[in-house]
């Protein structure tokens, strides 16, 4: 771009126009947009790129198993389009006639030699005779065809196979018979053009094999187009699937995670069907697994960096449905297996879960204790046969949440029981739809953030995440993956160590503070 007619405080710098002055606002704020715009579009192609380099074959294999639905679809696809061609397609019938070309010769090898030479080139000079306009005209008209040369030059065809003297003269049509008829009529117009321009005692052509009616049509072939339809379905289907891979932000893997935010993986949960019914570890599955996951997050969370002596741990997620309600009440009840004080406080005041999952009366709790309707002694529950986890559930509904977190109650309240329990955890809402979580963050030692694998959580919602917990001073103490597919993941080898206690299936002990 030329910078003669640009006003004297505007410059070009090669991207954009770069402002120098306060009149040059305008300029500025375009620059800035296009800067944007080339910014987002390399970050694009860069993440495209990392994703093609960093996926190996395991990766392929993973993102197979996840879309071997769609695969198999678009090979249904293919296959069906392929018979659809195929069987719309007008069956078409191919005959063939052959034809000598011999030259007369002397009785001399030499003459011989000579007059095979002869004769193979004067074969090219026939083939393209076999299709000219005077012998398809004389084909059209021998046999009463309509439209003449033009009819027929789609239809028929000439060659020679390779250091031969044979001439090959084929017809298709739809009619059997009639690809015959021209095949032969073809070879006998052949035969009579070059008798009249070539001398019949040197040059002879004559009937080799007379063209037969065929029995099968030549095309379609339905096999060959069947096996294309396969393989195309399947060429489109791999390449499905690695365009989702390059294209899908979703978090399925821990290296996913990892390039959204830069912390420390606390614990990994494969997808485990059975939550839905078991929601938390009872006495039957103490030495399962998933405990043992959960005892290798509690020894996790005790090496993470909190300053101060007690630790309130916030555990959130981005999105609902990321399983953090399972993680912070599971989490609680193996701190309070290994002998932690600890408090479990259900600060999800929207959708309150602790309670139900526990089988505890959720109708007294939190908004009640913030609310002064009820003293935090008479709030907090037993859970468990001997009562080692305390829990204080979310308490009936309110219709200002964030003002009863934010509120210097919830501070009051959060200092009260870092004095009274070695570890309180604290479960809230997802952190983009709501800023609870992000206010008690801030007030918390730390938060734990649950990160959801199955793909609905991306990348950006978790970036996004991170920046809510950093605009307001919450230290990220680390990231629980839940809901890995377990293909994702190499196997484990968990040890199965012989625990005392244990918590039963009904743990419902009732009983207040």
């Amino acid at each position: 771009m030329p910078t003669e007619n640009l006003p004297q405080d505007v410059i070009w710098d090669g991207l954009g126009l770069t402002v120098q002055g306060r009149r040059g606002y305008p300029y500025r704020a375009a620059c800035f947009k296009r800067s944007r715009r080339v910014a987002s579009l390399r970050n694009v192609i860069e993440t495209w790129q990392t994703r093609l380099e960093t996926m190996d074959l395991r990766d392929f294999i993973r993102v197979v198993r996840l879309r071997w639905l769609a695969i198999v679809a678009i090979i249904v696809i293919g296959l069906a389009l392929a018979s659809a061609y195929t069987f719309l397609q007008t069956p078409l019938y191919k005959a063939e006639s052959q034809l000598f070309v011999s030259v007369k010769a002397g009785d001399s090898a030499l003459d011989v030699s000579q007059g095979n030479a002869f004769a193979e080139k004067r074969v090219l000079s026939y083939v393209s005779l076999a299709t000219s306009v005077r012998v398809l005209d004389a084909v059209a008209r021998e046999l009463d065809l309509s439209g003449g040369a033009e009819a027929l030059v789609e239809k028929v065809t000439a060659t020679t196979p390779s250091q031969t003297v044979l001439i090959e003269i084929a017809a298709t049509d739809p009619d059997p018979a009639l690809a015959a008829r021209i095949a032969n009529s073809g070879a006998e117009q052949l035969i009579r053009a070059v008798n009249e321009v070539e001398d019949v005692d040197v040059v002879r052509l004559s009937v080799f094999q007379e063209a037969a009616v065929p029995d099968a049509p030549s095309s379609p072939r339905v096999r060959l187009n069947l096996a294309l339809g396969i393989f195309l379905g399947l060429l489109v289907g791999f390449g499905y699937v690695l365009l989702r891979q390059v294209l899908d932000t979703g978090i399925r893997t821990q290296a996913d995670v990892g390039r959204a935010v830069k912390a420390g993986i606390l614990g990994t949960f494969t997808f485990d069907a059975s939550v839905k019914d078991e929601p938390v570890i009872v006495q039957g599955d103490v030495f399962s697994p998933r405990a043992e996951g959960f005892r290798q997050l509690r020894t996790n969370l005790r090496f993470t960096h909190v300053a101060g002596g007690a630790q309130t741990v916030v555990v959130s997620s981005s999105v609902p449905g990321e399983g953090k309600t399972l993680i912070a009440t599971n989490l609680a009840i193996m701190l309070a297996e290994s002998g932690t004080r600890v408090l479990l406080v259900d600060a999800d005041l929207r959708r309150p879960r602790v309670a139900e999952y526990l089988g505890l009366d959720g109708s007294v709790g939190l908004s009640g204790v913030l609310s002064h309707s009820v003293t935090l002694e008479d709030a907090i529950q037993k859970w468990g046969p001997d009562g080692a986890l305390h829990v204080l559930p979310s308490g009936s509904t309110v219709s200002n949440p964030s003002e009863l977190l934010g509120s210097p109650n919830m501070e009051k309240l959060i200092a009260r029981t870092e004095t009274a329990y070695e570890v309180v955890v604290i479960d809230t809402p997802p952190l983009l739809p709501v800023t609870d979580p992000a206010i008690l963050g801030a007030k918390a030692s730390g938060v734990v953030l649950v990160v959801s694998a199955d793909g609905r959580t991306t990348r950006g919602d978790v970036s996004q995440a991170v920046v809510n917990l950093e605009a307001v001073g919450a230290q990220l103490l680390g990231v629980v993956v839940n809901q890995i597919d377990k293909a994702a993941v190499s196997k484990s080898h968990y040890a199965y160590a012989r625990e005392s206690g244990g918590f039963g299936k009904n743990p419902k002990t009732g009983g207040r503070m």
